[in-house]
């Protein structure tokens, strides 16, 4: 197996610290994240995450965690992740929609949370096209567009 890379800027680093830094800027813990990360990148033929090889192996893949998951902890830690994502998707939102910040400190919120996306994935050893940030930037604008017409605020 080649050395996987995306968390070895890490490797002195306890599980905890790694929760605390991730709790600065998300609500995920360090297990969620890398059980997330590791199911994106490591699927099989039919694009399915290969939870028990990812529970085998974490200890070999993740400096900071010193057991092996089963396929359950695995498949539990990757629901609490998607299930977060999507509280966080309403919280975001529902703050604008329901308006309880304007239009100019959602505008200061979304450029923090890409300097917070950035850090991020430079945690990770990783990097993101400009294309991918477009498109990304195109899909918030487009649904904070069409909060925007259903308030009739435009």
């Amino acid at each position: 197996m080649n050395k996987y890379e995306k968390f070895t800027k890490l490797e002195n680093k306890s599980y905890s610290d790694v929760t605390r830094f991730l709790k600065q800027t998300t609500h995920l813990t360090a297990r969620e994240w890398i059980i997330a990360r590791l199911c994106a990148d490591f699927k099989n033929l039919s694009n399915r995450s290969e939870m028990t090889w990812i529970g085998q192996n974490l200890p070999d893949l993740v400096p900071f965690v010193d057991e092996p998951y089963t396929r359950q902890e695995v498949s539990n830690a990757h629901a609490a992740f998607k299930h977060k994502v999507q509280r966080s998707g309403t919280t975001f939102f529902y703050a604008y929609y329901a308006g309880l910040i304007s239009k100019e400190e959602m505008i200061l919120t979304i450029h923090k949370i890409v300097a917070d996306l950035q850090k991020l994935i430079e945690t990770e050893n990783g990097e993101v096209s400009d294309e991918h940030m477009t498109d990304v930037q195109m899909l918030v604008a487009e649904a904070l567009h069409r909060i925007n017409e259903s308030l009739d605020l435009d």
